[in-house]
């Protein structure tokens, strides 16, 4: 009860941002897909070349028939460990969970028999992930109407304590979102995003929330929350309890930039 109330003085405490020209995205309340893939330096060359020639026109039938709304591909450039077993990424976004299924049927109808069948080869090849998660879109703000990929993401990945769930949305929605906000309009972030995980899960899993923040520079990854931007942003907040409920709700699991290499 007690970090209720101090969030809730934070809240308060907040300054109405009204001439930050930001979006709602429709994204929010949306499903993430995303497959991590391990792809040899050996074959890297080739596995580049694939995307363009055979995983685009695919994802670009399945963005004509509704099925899905984009679909990314990103390089690794940061992991999160020493020791991680993915060096790509292919994030898949759609407004419903029962587009991830039946994919071959979504795309057959636009391919002969060989292509399918030699698409079917190259996807076994490149393309079989070493492991996919599916994500819920919670919250999502972006600087223009449109979302456009940004070349760099940061991927922040969450662990929330059972009971806390509430609680580290709340602060998310209501404390953080107004200090990226704040960001956006200095032209130091592009979009912010809060996902919940639904699939895989459980306590070994090690995390269940993220939130992923787009730059299209390097440079302004460096800086997150300073006291110069939350005393901007949030003028009568208490710097030490504001890190206090941060730290209270949620552990960060691990950091890592990804850079874009396509995007439809």
């Amino acid at each position: 009860m007690i970090i209720l109330k101090r969030i809730l003085l934070l809240i308060f405490s907040i300054p109405l941002l009204l001439s930050i020209p930001l979006e709602a995205q429709e994204r929010q309340g949306h499903y993430m897909h995303i497959d991590y893939l391990n792809i040899d330096r050996e074959q890297e060359s080739e596995f580049l070349q694939q995307i363009n020639s055979t995983f685009i026109p695919i994802q670009k039938t399945r963005i004509e028939g509704d099925n899905i709304e984009s679909w990314s591909v990103y390089r690794v450039t940061y992991p999160g460990s020493q020791n991680s077993f993915y060096n790509y990424v292919v994030i898949t976004i759609s407004n419903e969970l029962s587009r991830f299924e039946d994919i071959l049927d979504q795309y057959a109808d636009n391919f002969s028999q060989r292509e399918i069948q030699r698409i079917s080869e190259n996807y076994r090849k490149f393309f079989t992930p070493n492991h996919s998660e599916l994500w819920r879109i919670r919250n999502s703000v972006v600087k223009s109407s449109e979302f456009n990929p940004s070349r760099y993401i940061v991927m922040n990945y969450m662990s929330v304590g059972l009971g806390y769930e509430y609680e580290y949305q709340m602060f998310e929605d209501e404390i953080a979102r107004p200090l990226h906000e704040a960001r956006m309009d200095r032209d130091q972030m592009n979009g912010w995003e809060l996902n919940e995980l639904i699939v895989p899960g459980g306590l070994d899993y090690g995390y269940n929330f993220s939130t992923i923040d787009y730059f299209d520079k390097l440079e302004h990854i460096e800086f997150g929350f300073t006291d110069e931007l939350i005393r901007h942003a949030h003028p009568n907040t208490n710097i030490n309890e504001f890190f206090d409920n941060i730290y209270r709700t949620r552990e960060l699991v691990k950091r890592e930039v990804w850079e874009l290499v396509e995007a439809l």
